[in-house]
């Protein structure tokens, strides 16, 4: 191929060209810092670059939002402290005024700090953040609570306001304030007990709380005359009520013979009361503890001298650690046999002890034909004979005066695997009069008032149910069973639910919103709210009108009766303003954790778009030099010569 003087210069022109765009390449690369200007620059790098600079972006409005969002919550968290500091006072003011150092007067004085503390806990309720009302819900341009002459009402919604914090996590940054000052702490009559009396009429089966008593077909239980060792065993298999378990052993008992023992509900209108009425008898099988009305006898350390005036005789009979008068009798007799040997005189042998003819008391037999003369005596510092009625002279026999022992009963279960005694609250021994155990009925709709506070009934008046804006009088006066009571309160048209409580003892009474206040005081002075366990408050601001309210009156015990929810008022800001504190502190952790996703990131971008300084130089001068070298080398090839123009 002939090569012309026109192509050398074009392909000199066109080298040239490219040599000077790599040079302003690499300029632009040193000025700019950066290694990308155009796609074409590196195809692959740039869509990485486009995606680093995407996340790059995310990562920042998340940082921004974790920011926003931790001031907001901060907020919240320092007003919730702040609510904390002011119940707190309540409660030591509470406290205080309850007791009785303090009279009117004083009351009074703190009725008024109490009214400063229940006005700093709305305005804390309405608390702003950049012109927002932070605990409204959505309703952020709306003061979220309104005190009015019967309560305190929430004027927000239930919305939550979220921040995204993450590609896929999302945090709530507000608290509704419903929750806060008007969420139910306490249930008013939970756990009250409204002491159903027992009576015949009543169930077995609503016995000890509804859990009923064991009745099992047969033998239920035993009931032992200790004194005479009589026992009946009381089949109660076909009892449905208390009536029928008194019957049932009143019966069973008479049939068997067991005269002076009986069954009744007890005075007290709680548990069943058992009666044994001592009727002078003494057995073998009587105890000595039970002998002089239960006295007993000198035991300690218990003898008493057998002798005769002229000394012949003179045995000390030891009846010390002896349980019974069956023990005393057979230790008596022993000891005179024994004594009969010792002494030589065989005819101590024919003493003895037994009972008398009409079985109150002891006596000593001398059976000899010709009595030995002997007289019954105590020791010095003992009480022993005197004790069993049995001092003087025997002669034929020393009849001992009525030793009175109490009537020792005991009850027990009728078979093994049985707890139908401890079920009635009467397993065990006693003498006289038993009370068993309360038998703790609860309460059915059907329950009469006239059975409770222990079956003598109450008198109920009027109620005041005020909530929020609402305030309404209901009359209980008149209303004969549980059922009546409640039908009355659900029927006032608030938004509460009365019912038996869980306990199945009393009643309560529960709001149905969170949104408004809710108290409950007596109207007159029948005290029917207070009997039946209601009176009070469910919530803090409830709570703190109540409070107001009592002191202002000088009602000490209704100041001592706000106290438990005064308390659970605390411990739920507590909960709460823990609860948040611990959004804030994953708020920090994500937001220290976004900051280092965002630096790993920009290194990464960095790695793609940025230019090495140091390299770009080398090949910066590089290229300047071939540069100049490509136009020495075209300036020498171009000088003309007479061979170009004679071409």
């Amino acid at each position: 191929m002939r090569v012309t003087q026109q192509m050398m210069i074009s392909r000199s022109a066109s080298n040239l060209s490219s040599a000077l765009e790599r040079v302003l390449d690499l300029q632009n690369q040193l000025s700019s810092g950066k290694r990308l200007a155009r796609p074409s620059d590196d195809p692959t790098g740039i869509p990485r670059a486009l995606s680093y600079r995407t996340s790059i972006a995310a990562l920042r409005q998340y940082k921004d939002n974790c920011t926003r969002a931790e001031s907001q919550l901060a907020t919240v968290e320092q007003t919730l402290n702040s609510v904390n500091t002011l119940l707190v006072r309540a409660r030591e003011l509470a406290t205080s005024m309850a007791n009785d150092d303090f009279d009117a007067t004083a009351r009074a004085g703190a009725a008024t700090e109490a009214r400063d503390i229940f006005d700093q806990l709305i305005q804390l309720g309405n608390t702003q953040n950049e012109g927002r009302y932070i605990f409204s819900g959505h309703e952020t341009r709306t003061a979220s609570f309104l005190a009015t002459a019967t309560g305190v009402t929430y004027q927000g919604d239930q919305g939550i306001l979220y921040s995204q914090i993450e590609t896929s996590s999302q945090m709530a940054v507000n608290l509704i304030g419903s929750d806060m000052l008007l969420a139910p702490v306490v249930t008013l009559g939970a756990g009250f007990d409204c002491d159903r009396g027992v009576d015949s009429a009543v169930l077995l089966a609503d016995l000890l709380m509804g859990s009923g008593i064991d009745i099992n077909p047969g033998t239920d239980l035993n009931i032992l005359d200790e004194n005479t060792g009589t026992i009946v065993a009381v089949d109660l298999s076909g009892a449905v009520t208390v009536g029928d378990v008194v019957t049932a052993i009143n019966t069973q008992l008479a049939a068997g013979g067991m005269l002076g023992v009986t069954a009744a509900v007890s005075p007290s209108g709680d548990a069943i009361r058992l009666t044994a009425e001592n009727d002078g008898t003494v057995t073998s099988l009587t105890k000595l503890a039970n002998l002089n009305n239960g006295a007993g006898i000198d035991l300690s350390p218990g003898s008493f001298r057998v002798a005769t005036d002229d000394g012949t005789v003179d045995v000390t009979i030891d009846v010390s650690g002896l349980t019974t008068v069956g023990d005393l009798m057979a230790a008596f007799d022993a000891q005179m046999d024994a004594a009969a040997v010792s002494l030589g005189i065989p005819e101590l042998a024919n003493v003895s002890m037994d009972l008398n003819a009409g079985q109150t008391g002891l006596r000593i037999i001398d059976g000899n034909a010709l009595p030995l003369g002997l007289r019954v005596e105590d020791l010095l510092q003992e009480a022993t004979a005197a004790g069993l009625g049995l001092v003087g002279y025997v002669n034929d026999e020393l009849v001992g005066t009525d030793l009175n022992p109490v009537r020792e009963i005991t009850i027990s279960e009728g078979g093994a695997g049985q707890t139908t005694a401890a079920d009635l609250g009467v397993l065990g021994s006693f003498t006289g009069t038993l009370d068993g155990a309360d038998l703790d009925p609860i309460l059915t709709l059907t329950t009469p008032i006239s059975e409770l506070n222990h079956g003598t009934g109450l008198t109920l008046g009027s109620i005041r149910i005020a909530q929020g804006t609402l305030s309404t009088v209901v009359n209980l006066a008149g209303a004969v069973t549980i059922g009546d009571v409640i039908d009355r309160i659900n029927a006032c048209g608030l938004q509460i639910t009365a019912a038996i409580n869980s306990d199945q003892r009393g009643i309560q009474v529960v709001p149905t919103v969170t949104t408004e206040s809710l108290t409950i005081t007596d109207e007159d002075s029948a005290g029917g709210a207070l009997a039946l366990g209601i009176a009070g408050s469910s919530d803090v601001m409830g709570g703190m009108l109540l409070l107001i309210d009592a002191l202002e009156s000088n009602d000490r015990e209704t100041v001592a009766r706000l106290l438990g929810t005064l308390e659970k008022a605390t411990d739920s800001v507590l909960d709460r303003r823990a609860a948040v504190g611990t959004r804030v502190r994953r708020l920090q952790s994500t937001g220290d954790r976004l900051s280092d996703m965002q630096l790993l990131m920009t290194g990464l971008l960095s790695d793609v778009e940025d230019a090495d300084i140091v390299e770009v130089t080398t090949q910066l001068a590089t290229q300047q030099n071939i540069y100049q070298a490509a136009l020495n080398a075209v300036a020498r090839s171009l000088t003309p010569s007479l061979a170009d123009f004679l071409g």
